[in-house]
């Protein structure tokens, strides 16, 4: 009897063995397939797994830094360095002399018994220059030292016409073809002790602004435009004509900081006008001049010179009337001048009225500006 148990025991035992062995092997196969066979009962490799590669961090590389190019010679802060043959729009362009103060003075006397010397403050720079046409057409073109400035750190830019003086021979004075070449003096007064001189190559009637060349005539000249400008802001006063600044309030327009700073009027006025050229004429029937001492400050950031000079003023009063400028030369010094960004002159301009009209006041009105957003009126009343 306990045999026979035993023999049932055994049978049970081996029937779970059986089947643990048939379920782990049903669970391989699920897992794990066969190799194939071709047909031939060659068995077929079975596809190993992929090693897969663990992702690597990259190498961004830096950006390269471009360095901002800047061209010589297209601005005051990177002029050419002095005796350098500049090739300016139309012309070729160099330096061969640089004379100033007391030697500039002594060959201008020379030159001209009759020229005057530099105005106070002032001194006179001779700058000897060879030039040659490159224009492509077939026409002479005209080529002297008003055709050429020269600017410093007081921010002016002086013209042949500042100077007013017959320069010593052979003087900068041609008309040339193309391929024609000339060299000659030309004369200009600088500030005394003015540093940073550099020549402008500024041809009249061209009116790019990228035609113009600048040329150090100081080793080492640069102007730079003062970041200061920038923080300017322009005010409302005096941008009505029913509400004029007060004869001793400064305006500030968009490009111009304008102060009066003297008012004479009628027969001593005059009398000034006169005293500078005879051949000044008399204001007309009913009329009577105005000479009005100016303090102009440029005040504009891009790197050009701006022009200031009578034209740019008028007169106005109770009776609305816009009165014309007159045509006569002003009292020295005479505000008649181009700055640079920064740069501010002192002088006088003459306007005029009627006779005994009241309400009088200056009217800023900067000729070719269109916009409209620096003319101001002034009072010019005590």
């Amino acid at each position: 009897m306990n045999a026979n148990k035993n023999q049932t025991k055994s049978f049970f035992i081996a029937i779970a063995v059986l089947l643990i062995v048939s379920l782990a092997c049903g669970s391989t196969d699920n897992q794990t397939q066969p190799p194939s066979t071709d047909g031939q009962g060659q068995s077929e490799p079975s596809e190993l797994p992929q090693k897969t590669n663990t992702p690597q961090p990259t190498n961004t590389p830096r950006p390269t830094l471009t360095p901002t190019l800047v061209l010589i010679g297209l601005s005051r802060n990177n002029p050419y360095p002095l005796s350098e043959l500049v090739s300016a729009p139309n012309w070729d362009v160099q330096v061969l002399e640089v004379k100033r103060g007391e030697g500039a003075w002594t060959d201008i006397h020379a030159a001209n018994m009759f020229n005057e010397p530099a105005p106070e403050g002032m001194e006179y720079l001779l700058v000897k220059i060879h030039v040659k046409s490159t224009y492509t057409d077939s026409d002479a073109h005209t080529i002297n030292g008003c055709y050429i400035d020269v600017t410093g750190d007081r921010l002016i830019a002086y013209t042949c016409s500042m100077a007013s003086v017959v320069e010593p021979e052979p003087q900068l004075d041609a008309k040339l073809y193309t391929g024609g070449e000339a060299e000659g003096w030309a004369a200009y007064p600088v500030g005394q002790g003015e540093g940073n001189l550099i020549l402008v190559v500024n041809e009249s009637w061209n009116f790019d602004e990228n035609a113009i060349r600048y040329i150090a005539l100081d080793e080492g000249a640069s102007i730079g435009i003062s970041p200061d400008l920038a923080s300017i802001q322009s005010t409302d006063i005096g941008v009505k004509r029913n509400t004029p600044a007060h004869r001793t309030e400064k305006v500030i327009s968009e490009d111009w900081e304008i102060s009066v700073l003297e008012v004479i009027r009628g027969d001593e006025a005059w009398a000034m006008v006169y005293g500078v050229n005879k051949f000044n004429d008399p204001p007309e029937e009913g009329m009577e001049y105005i000479a009005v001492k100016i303090q102009a400050r440029y005040i504009g950031t891009e790197d050009r010179a701006e022009n200031i000079d009578n034209s740019s003023f008028h007169t106005t009063g109770s009776a609305g009337v816009l009165y014309d400028r007159p045509y006569v030369i002003g009292p020295d010094p005479e505000l008649s001048v181009s700055l640079y960004p920064g740069g501010e002159y002192v002088g006088w301009v003459i306007v005029q009225a009627a006779k005994g009209e009241t309400g009088l006041m200056l009217v800023f009105e900067p000729l070719f500006d269109i916009s409209d957003k620096n003319n101001r009126f002034i009072s010019l009343e005590p």
